[in-house]
């Protein structure tokens, strides 16, 4: 299930008093990475790293306490971020996934109160999120287009209870899902095809889009994720794991079949496929996990 991802459309000015009062609804707009940051799972350096996001990235920002740290949300999960590294936008473009959170809720034409009603909602109602206005998002529901207020919608967040990838079908879909951005560009600390991956942010962003929430560190997904698989034993689907240094791991891909990979090479450039047997991968080989 594809989560959340966002892109600017409109880059609006700084809307302070939008940003300090405090506002009830569950988005106050978005912003836009000014530099490769990282969000967190609290509002300070010392909480964990859920992700790194390159510069350029677009965000949910869902509140703003003042303390110097937006709530955010970037692909469906919920993290804080920096404000000195982010650039406020009251109106940009999205795609995600929610369902209406409330009975009677109204679906208006326009983002305000004030608007025509489209169409009311049920409770639970699926919604395809298209944009965000400020404390309203723009959406898709029963064929119709318009707005609700971001308060009465949920996002859909990564499913963590996912089958084993490697069951059946699910690792064929997962590498034909990747073979799709085959030349996509890398990028250090990429997370997302319009902005370019590394190749952690590679393996997070496929297995992301089939439920899985994996750690955003290479080293944290050779430690954390999954379960360790001999090299005798790689199935499709399997991540594998290489180090060209004594003391860390530092590169990831993904087993297609056949002996080959796909990954985001920094060497290449680009998301590519390289072979096992290739004489630099078979000397930093690591190992490998099977996630599930």
């Amino acid at each position: 299930m594809r989560k959340s991802v966002v892109r600017p459309l409109v880059a609006g000015a700084l809307c302070v008093s939008a940003l300090m009062t405090g506002a009830m609804a569950d988005c106050i707009g978005g912003a836009e990475t000014t530099t490769a940051v990282n969000m967190r799972s609290g509002a300070g350096t010392g909480y964990s790293v859920i992700t790194t996001l390159a510069e350029g990235t677009a965000v949910i920002v869902e509140e703003d306490d003042g303390s110097g740290w937006y709530k955010v949300n970037y692909n469906g999960e919920s993290g804080y971020m920096s404000a000195q590294y982010m650039s406020f936008a009251e109106t940009m473009e999205l795609s995600a996934e929610g369902w209406v959170d409330g009975t009677s809720v109204r679906m208006r034409a326009a983002a305000g109160t004030d608007s025509e009603v489209v169409r009311m909602t049920t409770d639970g109602e699926s919604v395809e999120i298209i944009g965000v206005e400020g404390e309203w998002y723009k959406v898709v529901a029963g064929g119709e287009t318009g707005y609700i207020r971001s308060d009465y919608v949920s996002l859909v967040e990564p499913d963590s209870a996912a089958a084993t990838v490697t069951d059946g079908s699910l690792g064929s879909q997962i590498v034909a899902f990747a073979e799709q951005y085959l030349g996509v560009p890398y990028v250090w600390a990429g997370n997302y095809p319009n902005t370019g991956f590394d190749c952690s942010g590679f393996v997070c962003y496929v297995f992301r889009n089939f439920g899985y929430s994996l750690y955003r560190t290479t080293y944290d997904q050779y430690d954390y994720n999954g379960e360790y698989v001999a090299k005798e034993d790689l199935q499709v689907g399997d991540l594998v794991f290489f180090s060209s240094s004594s003391y860390a791991v530092g590169h990831v891909g993904i087993y297609i079949g056949d002996g080959e990979f796909i990954h985001a090479s920094s060497g290449a450039g680009y998301v590519t496929i390289s072979g096992l047997d290739e004489s630099y991968y078979t000397r930093n080989y690591v190992g490998a996990k099977r996630i599930g």
